[in-house]
């Protein structure tokens, strides 16, 4: 009996007082790729890296295991959006936040009075990162002089920040001083 996952202040759990079990989890890892029509004999596909990872679950809320059905949909429904760590089993799962995405609700029992007394609770977390972190990166050459100068900010995702930086870099020319100091004449 314990905690079995959670995420930000949510728990999921099973103990004497509380029955909040996570079900039906999924989860898949998946390749981000572009086709290639070039025919000068580059590769036909190139890979970009990896797709954003997302997780889907739910859980059975029962007012009979000591939860208040109708106040975790209304925790849950402001809680779209935010980005935490999701923990199994007292480990993180995957390399960071995950951001939720959407609550479902279905399934829903009330009785005569208009009082939840069940519902399936079905989430869609996707993986987070923060805008800084994959936004910008200043591509920084060196001019003749030997001065670093900036090319401009690049707005577009990490990868294509990266090979931007080394198309700058094959650029680059020896200044003139620099080629003195290795002419074997």
């Amino acid at each position: 009996m314990g905690v079995i996952a959670m995420w930000g202040t949510r728990k999921f759990e099973i103990n004497p007082s509380r029955i909040y079990p996570l079900s039906g989890f999924t989860t898949a890892f998946k390749l981000k790729s572009d086709a290639n029509a070039d025919t000068s004999g580059t590769q036909p596909i190139n890979t970009r890296g990896r797709e954003l990872e997302q997780i889907t679950c739910s859980t059975r809320c029962l007012a009979s295991a000591g939860v208040d059905v109708r106040g975790e949909m209304g925790i849950w429904r402001g809680m779209v959006g935010q980005a935490y760590p999701l923990m199994i089993g007292g480990m993180s799962f995957g390399a960071g936040n995950f951001q939720l995405e959407s609550v479902n609700i279905s399934e829903t029992e009330l009785d005569m009075n208009g009082t939840f007394l069940a519902a399936t609770l079905s989430f869609t977390f996707t993986e987070y990162i923060p805008a800084n972190a994959a936004a910008t990166a200043k591509a920084t050459t060196t001019s003749a002089s030997g001065k670093s100068s900036s090319s401009g900010t690049a707005t577009k995702s990490m990868s294509e920040a990266i090979a931007a930086q080394k198309q700058e870099a094959l650029k680059t020319k020896a200044s003139a001083d620099d080629k003195t100091k290795r002419s074997p004449y």
